[in-house]
């Protein structure tokens, strides 16, 4: 994509932006976009990183976006596991819509195997209707234009069909990095090593070597010319 100058990543929870598309997001940045990443649900506390202060977990979103070259990073709170859609929520999200106005939007895609990633489909979809509409004006601003891109990316579940790949060999170590500032969650698992690896099995998929990211295309515009790297149907 060419000539974008903001990008807006939907993410259900911290660190999923950066193993769903953290190299794009680097990648965008570096291009000069303006990325804007909107956390929907907070932190859920563990055996494993229990002693992590939320000041300090706090510190590792901010760490992990500024690798990133995020612009703004927006932390909705909202509680894990007694999520639930609501107007309240969909208000708060159309409302940073409007005022981003993004050309690209990711978010996470429909068929993951967490409840509350396809919550946050949902919530997204809906949000990005909401916020075109004359309607919802308690939301503020005016109504947004279609992004020309809206895409969405794999965490949990890897996606058995995609139509767009990303070349992030330019971006895997600062993706990399960024999930490495999460080190109460790699205390859970080896993360930084999971999403190289699968960074380079996607490569592999879309062109033979190399890094990628794949995505779902949930909508393009007629004014949008992606250029993947590679895509399978």
């Amino acid at each position: 994509m060419t000539g974008v100058q903001d990008v807006l990543v939907v993410a259900p929870h911290p660190d999923d932006d950066v193993i769903g598309c953290g190299g794009s997001i680097a990648k965008y940045a570096q291009g000069g976009a303006r990325v804007t990443v909107v956390v929907v649900i907070g932190r859920e506390r563990s055996a494993l990183d229990d002693g992590v202060t939320d000041a300090d977990f706090a510190a590792e979103t901010e760490t992990a976006a500024k690798t990133m070259g995020v612009h703004r990073c927006i932390r909705l709170d909202e509680p894990s596991r007694d999520f639930a859609l609501s107007r309240r929520v969909h208000l708060e999200l159309v409302r940073v819509l409007r005022e981003v106005r993004p050309q690209v939007v990711y978010l996470p895609h429909d068929d993951d195997d967490d409840v509350e990633h396809r919550m946050v489909h949902q919530l997204a979809t809906e949000a990005l209707w909401m916020a075109r509409s004359e309607f919802f004006h308690e939301a503020g601003g005016e109504p947004m234009p279609a992004p020309r891109l809206v895409l969405g990316y794999e965490v949990w579940a890897p996606m058995s069909r995609f139509q767009y790949a990303e070349d992030i060999e330019g971006q895997i170590e600062t993706k990399v990095e960024a999930m490495r500032a999460y080190a109460s969650q790699l205390r859970h698992a080896a993360w930084d090593e999971g999403i190289r690896g699968l960074a380079r099995y996607r490569g592999a998929l879309a062109s033979g070597s190399g890094h990628a990211e794949v995505f779902q295309v949930l909508s393009l515009s007629a004014s949008a010319s992606p250029d993947p790297g590679g895509g399978r149907d």
